[in-house]
């Protein structure tokens, strides 16, 4: 994979990290756990792509 695409993975995932907290903050009482499920596969195919572009 090419190596200028970890920053942009990067953000991505940290920009979604923050929207997982925002989303657990803001309806704390009825958490939608299928949306934050969501929100966190999305992170997690990031972060593996980000991991996937570092030279070996």
């Amino acid at each position: 994979m090419s190596t200028r695409f970890r920053f942009v993975y990067l953000l991505i995932a940290f920009i979604g990290l923050g929207l997982l907290g925002y989303l657990a903050f803001d309806t704390y009482p009825y958490i939608n756990f299928g949306h934050i499920l969501l929100v966190t596969s999305g992170d997690m195919v990031f972060f593996f792509l980000a991991y996937k572009t570092y030279p070996a």
